[in-house]
């Protein structure tokens, strides 16, 4: 049994042997604890398919990479493994027991290295008050600030100024996670973080969500709370499909929009984009 902590939550990943662990997940290995979540791993002959025949299944979102399905009370996520290849892991959830799920994996690539794009948690973290949001986090003066904005907007440009300008540090490149507890609202690193490589196992009371447009001067401006919640759903993968995590994710993020300074920058890649945003926070 493999144990981890992300975003204060003990995952437990029941592996098949032989399995090798997962490099991005071993900065958050914790000590053995009751787990909030568990997954039990399965390998599987790409004949002896896990679940039912795709055409029987209510298909509910794809992209490049992945597809999640309904069918019978059960959320099933389909993840390619690699461009051109047949092979496929799935994820299997009972819809209303966000608290453990099944992975199978093909038994002859039992060390693909993306194992743990198929855990889902994304979704399975939203009844824990989490959210995983699309952005940079950094952490200033103790303190997290969240960079959002769809891909190739500077998300991680915006982090690197605030490193070279501010001294601060990049926590997560690509998806961070955010939570509102008893104590406050936080964001943590996770072992999601694309091309920044950058897994990080720390959490920093959240001071500020700054979404981003490119644009031809520096300014940045506050948010209502109308907007915020609006251009947050773009970024955080709630699932319409399925009311109540979807419930649960609108809780959060009104906890957060309520709770949290949020403003659009609209900006350079400079370091007259810094000193906006740190005027506006100050």
């Amino acid at each position: 049994m493999w144990y981890y902590r992300i975003a204060d939550l003990v995952i437990a990943i029941d592996a098949v042997a032989g399995m090798p662990r997962m490099s991005n997940f071993e900065p958050f290995a914790c000590q053995p604890a009751q787990p909030d979540i568990s997954y039990r791993v399965h390998t599987y002959a790409p004949a002896d398919s896990p679940v039912p025949d795709e055409q029987a299944l209510e298909l509910v979102s794809a992209d490049m990479v992945n597809r999640t399905y309904l069918a019978d009370g059960r959320m099933y996520k389909r993840v390619a493994m690699r461009e051109g290849d047949a092979r496929c892991m799935w994820f299997v959830q009972t819809l209303g027991q966000w608290s453990q799920a099944d992975v199978y994996i093909p038994h002859d690539w039992l060390d693909y290295h993306g194992f743990g794009n198929v855990l889902s948690m994304e979704k399975t973290i939203l009844p824990f008050g989490g959210l995983m949001l699309h952005c940079a986090l950094i952490e200033y003066e103790g303190r997290g600030i969240v960079f959002t904005a769809p891909s190739q907007t500077g998300k991680s440009t915006q982090a690197s100024l605030w490193e070279k300008h501010r001294g601060a540090r990049t926590l997560n490149g690509d998806r961070a996670v955010l939570r509102a507890t008893e104590d406050g609202i936080f964001a943590y690193g996770s072992p999601w973080a694309g091309s920044s490589d950058l897994y990080i196992d720390r959490r920093v009371p959240l001071r500020a969500v700054i979404m981003l447009e490119q644009a031809k001067e520096n300014r940045i401006r506050t948010l209502s709370h109308a907007e915020g919640l609006g251009l947050f759903v773009q970024q955080s993968s709630l699932p319409l499909w399925e009311p109540e995590l979807f419930e649960a994710g609108m809780r959060t993020l009104e906890k957060i929009i309520t709770g949290v300074p949020m403003g659009m920058l609209s900006c350079l890649p400079d370091a007259g984009a810094v000193e906006c945003v740190a005027k506006w926070i100050g």
